[in-house]
């Protein structure tokens, strides 16, 4: 029974977040009170939560990376297209497409993440300047390279974007991550150094090594990330115009700000997920409310911030409802 509670408590605000947040836009908006309307959103929260769970190692450590978006944009073209051009030439068919695409897709995902990484580490400035720009670089091949046409698949080969496969593919994904966090000593030393460098540099940990490395690791997920929206959407086009990526890593860093502020005492992956589940909420309540698109950001914007003010600035919270609780008692009296 202990136990239970025990998970309960480390979960609760995890869950309850987006449980609240689903109960609400289910009320505002009648066309989506249908199970069916639930899981659709559960399941277009996979593979931002993917993205997150990368993107979470690199903000965990103090790097701030903006290329994330053009590599996954990049991963879905190279690898797209390298595994489409081998399963026609060889004959494969479906199975040996997809099983070109998972593996081209986490490969080319982690050389591009060893590039940043790498850059990081030998140019010795900061994590903002070098993703900035190889953002642009990497922005600029995907115009190039295939002729800047992008990459199509044709809907028989995205069996892996439909369910159950997805959520099996995302599940693989969630113990990965988990395990890397957690149980490994990769996880141990980015948590080192995001909490205090100069203590984990006398510990043995080398901070600058680290973040190359938290860089390199983000490179794995973003591929999972181009394996699981390619397959569910079948198209990946050239990024159009300068920064044009840019949206992706900051809808990621979304998933995990809020994500970091309701993950309580629990895992913190399945916190970015729930973080995820609340960012599409939020998106999907201002589409049915009629919200013009521009204002999307700042509205999911003022709820990062308020998650975050709960999370981190508690004495803030204490402060008001103590006042609120004497002048009540006051009222009484």
């Amino acid at each position: 029974m202990k136990m239970v509670l025990k998970y309960f408590k480390a979960y609760a605000i995890a869950v309850a977040a987006p449980v609240i947040l689903m109960l609400v836009l289910l009320l505002v908006s009648p066309e989506t009170r249908s199970w069916k309307a639930v899981g659709n959103v559960v399941l277009q929260s996979l593979a931002p939560a993917v993205l997150g769970w990368g993107v979470l190692f690199n903000m965990i450590i103090g790097n701030w990376d903006f290329s994330v978006g053009a590599r996954v944009v990049l991963t879905s073209i190279v690898a797209g297209n390298l595994a489409m051009m081998i399963s026609n030439h060889l004959n494969l068919g479906v199975l040996g497409f997809v099983v070109l695409l998972l593996l081209f897709a986490t490969l080319v995902g982690v050389i591009l993440g060893i590039v940043v990484g790498v850059a990081y580490y030998f140019l010795q400035i900061p994590t903002l300047i070098v993703s900035v720009g190889l953002m642009l670089i990497m922005e600029s091949i995907t115009r190039i390279i295939f002729g800047g046409a992008g990459i199509h698949i044709s809907i028989g080969y995205m069996v892996l974007g439909n369910f159950p496969t997805n959520l099996i593919l995302f599940v693989c994904f969630f113990i990965i991550a988990s395990v890397l966090y957690y149980k490994r000593k990769v996880g141990y030393s980015v948590r080192a150094v995001g909490s205090n460098p100069v203590v984990a540099k006398t510990n043995g940990i080398n901070p600058k090594f680290m973040k190359a490395k938290a860089l390199a690791i983000s490179g794995i997920f973003a591929g999972f990330y181009s394996l699981m929206s390619l397959s569910a959407t079948g198209v990946q086009s050239a990024v159009q115009g300068t920064m044009g990526s840019a949206a992706a890593v900051f809808d990621a860093m979304m998933c995990v700000l809020i994500g970091m502020s309701i993950a309580g005492k629990g895992n913190i992956m399945f916190g970015v997920f729930a973080g995820a589940i609340v960012a599409q909420i939020l998106k999907m309540g201002m589409m049915a409310i009629g919200l013009p698109t521009t204002f999307n950001k700042v509205v999911i914007g003022v709820f990062v911030v308020i998650f975050m003010v709960g999370s981190s600035r508690s004495d803030i919270i204490s402060s008001i409802t103590s006042k609120f609780h004497r002048k009540k008692v006051e009222t009484i009296v």
